[in-house]
């Protein structure tokens, strides 16, 4: 038995195909002309392979920055769904990573919650407003702690690899398999290359934000690490985190094939703006999508990686086959999954999106299995959100 789609748009490795995608056993078995019946015509509406986002703190009221139960993280992986995503790393504090490592590779009735990314807490908080902000410095015993909390299912710790003792740290997540982030750092040029020459970093936590900027004399973090071969970015591209030029800059600078569209959201993501509190700290949801302390420092974004594909294309010129590739199969081969997913291929999982032309999510599939329709599902976001909206 198998289900068959039909649009005029499907994007694929090798191009936009207008025809059908079939599915049998959770699996695409054929990409080709329409023939025959069709169980879904989506007609104009666009189907891409699922976002894979690698950096997403929470969504639609779901937090993985605080304490978490799996009741949470499932509403959190529904909830990512109704924007396209199926596949998902939450970077999340160590109050969330039991309750993540417990939903790790199971059928949600959402995304797949592919492991734990841990940002920090080994940070230096270069390049922004640090007000109030303290952080411990890199130590083995502590790194090793934070892996055995996460019940092996941690998959990328971010530090500032200037730091006392962060190449010490490094060596032990690369011993045990984890990918490392360099991030939140006050390093210059010279010292991210000698990481590199040292002990190798993997990824850039959001290129560009959070850390030394480039300069003629010195082009800091942010230019050694686009002149480095042996690096993928996280890149955020909301447009209120890096501005079009500076993304037209990095993209001349390294290959589309380097960068992996990330979301940065915060649990307040998708929510009216608006002031909320949490735990006694208030957060503020703005109108440009930018999630505010009250000192006006960024802590992540209102926006998701759907939307941030559509800025991508439609204002910084880039094609929707790059985009999607950004979004979905580079995070799957930085992940180490593209054999099985990441892309609208014969033989790879059933993990789609269908979109319409304002970028917004009508259908979500994770291996053939309908996760999000918007036509029936009303409520993914948390009921206890919204109580916390104070103005």
């Amino acid at each position: 038995m198998s289900t068959v789609l039909r649009s005029r748009r499907i994007v694929t490795e090798n191009g936009i195909v207008d025809g059908v995608i079939e599915i049998a056993k959770s699996k695409i078995v054929h990409i080709g002309p329409a023939e025959g019946p069709v169980d879904w015509d989506f007609e104009d509406q666009r189907i891409i392979p699922g976002i894979i986002d690698i950096h997403n703190h929470g969504f639609g009221g779901w937090s993985m920055t605080d304490p978490a139960t799996c009741r949470d993280v499932q509403g959190f992986a529904k909830a990512v769904a109704s924007v396209g995503v199926t596949g998902v790393l939450p970077t999340a504090k160590e109050e969330a990573f039991e309750a993540i490592a417990d939903c790790t590779d199971i059928p949600l009735d959402g995304a797949w919650i592919y492991g734990v990314h841990s940002e920090g807490p080994f940070w230096a908080r270069g390049g922004e407003n640090t007000v109030g902000e303290d952080y411990p410095l890199p130590d083995v015993e502590e790194a090793q702690r934070l892996i055995d909390k996460a019940k092996g299912k941690m998959v990328m710790m971010a530090i500032a690899p200037e730091l006392p003792k962060a190449y010490d740290v490094i060596r032990l997540l690369h011993e045990n398999g984890i990918k490392v982030a360099s991030a939140h750092t006050k390093a210059y040029s010279e010292d991210i290359h000698k990481a590199m020459q040292e002990v190798g970093l993997d990824i850039v936590t959001h290129l560009c934000n959070g850390m030394r900027g480039i300069h003629h004399r010195n082009v800091g973090a942010l230019g050694q690490y686009l002149l480095e071969d042996n690096l993928r970015y996280e890149l955020i591209t909301d447009l209120n985190h890096v501005c079009k030029e500076m993304i037209q800059i990095c993209l001349k600078m390294q290959p589309v094939e380097k960068f992996c569209l990330i979301s940065d959201s915060n649990y307040i993501a998708g929510l009216p703006t608006g002031h909320y509190m949490r735990y006694n700290k208030e957060m503020i949801a703005d109108e440009k999508g930018l999630i505010l302390d009250l000192h006006g420092r960024i802590c992540g974004s209102g926006k998701w990686v759907l939307y941030n594909i559509g800025q991508l294309v439609n204002i910084v010129g880039v094609s929707l086959e790059d985009a999607v590739r950004m979004a979905s199969l580079n995070p799957a081969k930085f992940l180490g999954i593209d054999q099985r997913t990441g892309s609208l291929a014969e033989g790879k999982q059933a993990d789609l999106a269908v979109i319409d032309d304002q970028y917004q999510c009508l259908m979500t599939m994770v291996e053939g299995r309908i996760v999000y329709d918007r036509n029936q599902d009303k409520d993914v976001f948390n009921p206890e959100a919204m109580k916390r909206k104070i103005a």
